[in-house]
This record gives structure tokens, C-alpha cells and sequence, in this order.
């Protein structure tokens, strides 16, 4: 009775128009998923090496990060890293690694409240104490008082 006034063909469509629209959302998510997985292989096989040692350290932050698992992941020779990002960003990538990882702290340090332990814990820190003695050889101050000042007009790190 619901659809006693619909022709058989329009009946079909507007009882399946559901389906239709989950079948469509599907195609929408297959498509997403293949653009990430060309985009991911573009940024990881035709970036510079540089800028790929760069990307893989943003995305593995979390992780702690060494020479071999970046030259492993890139597939290039671990004696080549270093010496090439010294010569183009005049830093180490073990110093590019930990200045990362204090930007990062940074941004977590203002936009929540972790506690230092549960960001030294995020960022693989060794230890609280560790991370709080690396932020400070960094930025100079500690990041008790980096989040306690940060909007303090003087204190933009």
C-alpha cells in the first residue's frame, strides 16, 4: 500500500534508493582510500630524500626514531643520511629528530592538559626527567614554565 501509487520500476528505485545510497558512499570511501594510497606513494618515491627524512620523522614523532628505521623505510644507505641533511639544513637528523619532538611537545603543552609524563610517554622519551632536560637544553626554560607563560607577550618560542 505504501507505494500503491508508484510504477513498478519507480517503486523499485525509491525502495532501494537506501541501498543506492550506501553503494554510493562505498565507491566515495574506495576512492578516498586509493587518492591517500597515490598520495602516500607520490610524497614517499618522488619527494627529495631530504624532504622524505623530514616527512617520515613528522609522521613517526611518536615513535623513537633512529638512523636505520629511517633508512630502512626510505630504502637508502644509513652513511648517506646524515652527511647529506647536515649539508642542506646545518643540523643532524638526531637533532632534527629531538627539535621535532620539542615542537611537538610544545603544541601539546598549550592545546592540552597532559601531564609531562603522559607527553615524555607520547613523544618516547625515556623518562620524564629526560624530556624535561632536553626541552629545557632546547628552548632554555622548562616546560612547566613554557606552558605557564606562553601567553605572556615576551614568550613566543
Amino acid at each position: 500500500e505504501i507505494g500503491s501509487g508508484l510504477v513498478g520500476s519507480e517503486m523499485c528505485i525509491r525502495d532501494r534508493s537506501p541501498q543506492f545510497l550506501n553503494f554510493f558512499q562505498v565507491i566515495r570511501e574506495i576512492t578516498w582510500h586509493y587518492f591517500k594510497i597515490v598520495q602516500n606513494h607520490r610524497v614517499h618515491n618522488f619527494l627529495p630524500l631530504l624532504q622524505r627524512i623530514k616527512q617520515y620523522i613528522k609522521e613517526h614523532i611518536s615513535e623513537n626514531i633512529t638512523l636505520d628505521d629511517i633508512a630502512t623505510a626510505l630504502n637508502a644507505s644509513k652513511k648517506t643520511l646524515n652527511p647529506a641533511f647536515k649539508k642542506e639544513y646545518k643540523i643532524t637528523i638526531t637533532q632534527f629528530i629531538r627539535q621535532t619532538k620539542i615542537d611537538t611537545a610544545k603544541e601539546l603543552l598549550i592545546a592540552s592538559n597532559l601531564t609531562l609524563l603522559e607527553i615524555s610517554n607520547l613523544l618516547s622519551f625515556s623518562t620524564a626527567s629526560y624530556f624535561v632536560k632536553t626541552f629545557k637544553e632546547i628552548t632554555g626554560i622548562t616546560p612547566n614554565h613554557f606552558r605557564q607563560h606562553f601567553f605572556d607577550e615576551e614568550l613566543h618560542l
